[in-house]
């Protein structure tokens, strides 16, 4: 195998297969490894832990029509430090040589036959729109849980509902809910529970948006440019398919926990904030708390909110944020990060903050729109 391709698309390519490869400590070394095919003109770059599949194809220059399995992170960072400009990949035997400029590379690869055999990713049954499912997963995917013990609450429930798509995730302190109005892709389909490791990798992808990325690399805000996402729904998987990648997961087996009946049936507490003035308050007295024990208390009243932080190890922080609030004066606590993560999640440059008392579950959403809704359970305090 041999092909030629420009460094900067190289390393795209790359680092988007490679970020499924298996990163816990496996039997199966090969599955560290990426698996690159040319044919013809036609690159294909792939990257699995068996529970996750990417699988991306790109045009390169192709020399020599054939396969390898190499390092995948090894290859991407060398890749990625080479000068701009053509970079050109030759394997043979068991090695692959990485050529641009005056630099030379030498890596040992893995046997193409020790690497699973994995089924053709399906064609599309049915799109959601790109720029929409985009942000639903900006805000929705931060809510799901990291503790492989609770394996269900890891996953991202995307079910029909009226005549749109929802998206639902919940670690059982906080939970986001997304609706994506207009889209029949799941008229007829029952609910899936897709693994949030999966989607925080297709939110990930440029084609999903225009918009600018965060630190991590996620779509912030995509633009409205009309691509589409297909998906492909089997019985224990489903695929996405975007621009020129596929994601595969397995799906979540079980029945995901009854969600509607954590969400109040009206509020009379409602304070309308700045979003932009509540969170940089919140980043602020956040700097005295030293773990997640220390909640943020927020003191609603007619005119404002007071935020306080007491650290009995570190010291307190108090800050006044002006706002409208309607309802009883109210003092309620949280986990700032939760709720710094609520508020980020908004958008618009308004924040309401629904609350029923000061240990039943309030709602952060924007203060015109109901399409996105996040719950957050208070911490008690004395």
């Amino acid at each position: 195998m041999k092909f030629r391709c420009e460094r900067d698309s190289l390393v795209e390519v790359l680092a988007t297969a490679g970020r499924a490869v298996g990163t816990r400590s496996s039997a199966q070394m090969v599955l560290s490894g990426i698996r690159i095919e040319t044919v013809g003109n036609r690159l294909s770059v792939i990257g699995t832990d068996l529970d996750l599949t990417v699988h991306v194809a790109t045009e390169a220059i192709g020399i020599t029509d054939g396969v390898c399995v190499a390092p995948a992170k090894l290859l991407t960072d060398i890749v990625r430090s080479l000068e701009p400009g053509a970079v050109t990949i030759e394997s043979e035997g068991e090695k692959v040589e990485i050529g641009a400029a005056r630099s030379r590379f030498s890596l040992r690869t893995f046997p193409v036959a020790d690497f699973p055999t994995l089924p053709e990713p399906p064609e599309p049954a049915t799109f959601l729109a790109a720029s929409g499912l985009a942000s639903a997963l900006r805000q929705v995917v931060r809510a799901a849980s990291g503790d492989d013990a609770r394996p269900l609450l890891t996953g991202v429930l995307i079910a029909p509902e009226g005549a749109g798509v929802r998206l639902v995730a919940t670690d059982s302190y906080r939970l986001a809910l997304r609706d994506i109005e207009g889209s029949d892709a799941f008229v007829g389909t029952s609910q899936i529970l897709v693994p949030a490791r999966a989607l925080a990798e297709l939110q990930r992808l440029s084609a999903l948006g225009t918009g600018a990325k965060s630190g991590d690399g996620a779509v912030e805000g995509a633009g409205d440019n009309g691509a589409m996402v297909g998906l492909s729904i089997g019985d224990h998987d489903v695929t996405f398919t975007a621009g020129d990648v596929k994601v595969s997961t397995r799906l979540l087996d079980g029945t995901y926990p009854d969600y509607r009946q954590l969400i109040p049936a009206e509020y009379p507490n409602r304070l309308h904030v700045g979003k932009d003035s509540l969170l940089d308050a919140l980043r602020r007295v956040r700097l005295l708390v030293r773990d997640n024990t220390t909640p943020v208390r927020l003191s609603m009243r007619h005119g404002g909110v007071d935020l306080t932080v007491v650290s009995q190890e570190v010291g307190d922080a108090s800050e006044t944020v002006d706002a409208d609030f309607e309802g009883e004066d109210l003092t309620i606590a949280f986990n700032p990060t939760y709720l710094i993560d609520g508020v980020e999640a908004v958008a618009g440059d308004e924040v309401l903050l629904e609350t029923v008392d000061a240990t039943k579950p309030a709602t952060v959403r924007a203060a015109e729109e109901t399409d996105f809704r996040y719950l957050l359970m208070p911490v008690r305090v004395s």
